[in-house]
């Protein structure tokens, strides 16, 4: 049997190494990101016009992203957006490292085969274990743990997607890898920018196609010189709106620019890491419940210590009206505040 000289080398990338392929070969490379390494989120951008959604999701993976410099991999369906995020100096410190000239980054999430109908489960991965929640064909709810999760860690993992609790832990799903990703990533050619030498190199080329039609057909065509202004008129007209298209992009970038230095909120792992750095002081706290919307945050904790005029001296220096009361369990603290 021949060897197979143009197969995919895929190189695995997992929390703590890299597994190379045992043999190199001249064929496509590929490299799988661990989902311990990555950030998972689904946007839903149907209520934002088709021509303006790729700015607008790329200001929204600015503001959720929790690294400087990032890489990501988006599949759309139907204006819904699954994003996978992960570091960019980590991933080019690694891949670096095996001198590859042209290689493919995807996250393994889409290598794992879909399942066909809406299910919730956990899926074995490169490291640890994946629960998904997946509806109408989209994953809608993903957690990572690096080992099998306890029943409350599943219990509560459920309770954040809004499903009904089902406390036994599933059977993890064991399944090989796709020859092809499920999802495609989306290569966005829409920059918000138009630049100039790609104009003037447009321009080159239509005015050079007309010199050379010109100069080829002009002794045997010349009655045909009024035809000619005609046609150069209307190629005028076709480049006018791919000028005014240059001027909008410009004008985007520039509000988009003035939109993103007016957003001067923490990230939500810098306010996770405020919060826990206030609670540490007493160890048997624990976070349970977790919503930042604008610039308002509800969070809830388990704690044996239960005055709620405890927290609300705990957080008033750092934040504005902070307000705390018991939760609906008895040893439950409901806290809401208000970032500056």
């Amino acid at each position: 049997m021949h060897k197979q000289l143009f197969s995919t080398q895929r190189y695995l990338q997992k929390c703590n190494e890299v597994i190379a392929p045992s043999t190199k070969t001249r064929g496509r490379c590929e490299w799988i990101m661990s989902r311990g390494l990555c950030y998972y989120k689904l946007f839903s951008l149907t209520d934002i016009p088709s021509n303006r959604q790729d700015k607008a999701l790329q200001l929204k993976i600015r503001q959720w992203s929790p690294f400087p410099e990032y890489e990501s991999y988006q599949v759309w369906r139907n204006g819904q957006v699954q994003v996978w995020l992960w570091n960019k100096k980590q991933y080019e410190e690694q891949y670096k490292e095996y001198e590859l000239k042209k290689i493919t980054a995807i996250p393994e999430n889409v290598l794992h085969p879909c399942p066909a109908d809406d299910t919730v489960r956990l899926i074995n991965c490169l490291d640890g274990v994946e629960g998904q929640v997946w509806q109408t064909g989209l994953l809608k709810g993903s957690r990572w743990w690096s080992t099998v999760p306890s029943q409350k860690e599943w219990i509560n993992f459920q309770r954040t997607n809004g499903l009904t609790v089902n406390p036994e832990l599933p059977t993890i799903v064991q399944d090989k890898f796709l020859t092809r990703p499920w999802g495609r990533n989306k290569v966005n050619f829409n920059t918000g920018i138009l630049q100039e030498p790609m104009l003037i190199m447009v321009g080159i080329a239509i005015f050079s196609v007309l010199l050379t039609w010109q100069v080829t057909n002009i002794v045997k065509w010349k009655y045909k010189t009024q035809q000619l202004q005609v046609q150069i008129d209307e190629l005028s007209d076709q480049i006018s709106p791919i000028l005014t298209a240059r001027n909008q992009a410009i004008a985007d970038k520039q509000l988009a620019e003035k939109l993103l230095v007016l957003n001067a909120s923490p990230s939500q792992l810098k306010l996770m890491e405020i919060i826990n750095k206030q609670l540490s002081s007493n160890k048997k706290t624990r976070l349970i419940k977790w919503l930042y919307k604008m610039d308002k945050l509800d969070f809830t904790i388990e704690t044996k210590q239960l005055d709620p005029t405890f927290y609300v001296k705990l957080f008033q220096p750092l934040f504005k009206d902070v307000k705390a009361k018991i939760g609906r369990k008895s040893n439950y603290v409901n806290i809401s505040l208000r970032v500056d």
